[in-house]
């Protein structure tokens, strides 16, 4: 595998019900110049496999220690001063798990 092509295989984590799976890869990537701007291109066949979109709004976080960058698709919380569909489903699925333990510590 290039440094630039995206593996999915071998290690497939279960992620929430949007994704199938999340992929543990290492890529290597260059940085190309936009405009007055720095860019890092993701791989045309990870761009499929996580949905990715031109113009969509990512997050990106630096960690302060590490200064790893991750960039995130986001959960969008709220729409219209109400909660997402997505959101509620995350959340009840969550309190449906820990069912048993909410349970026992309200005792």
């Amino acid at each position: 595998m290039g440094s630039g092509q995206f593996s999915p295989e071998p290690d497939r984590v279960p992620l929430d019900g949007r994704l199938e799976y999340v992929f543990n890869t290492d890529m290597k990537r260059k940085i190309v110049q936009t405009g007055s701007s720095l860019a890092v291109t993701l791989p045309n066949d990870l761009v499929e496999e996580l949905g990715l979109e031109k113009g969509q709004t990512v997050e990106l976080t630096v960690h302060p220690q590490t200064r790893a960058i991750t960039i995130r698709t986001g959960v969008h919380y709220f729409e219209d001063g109400k909660v997402t569909k997505r959101f509620r489903e995350m959340a009840e699925a969550l309190v449906e798990r820990r069912r048993a333990l909410y349970e026992a510590l309200a005792k």
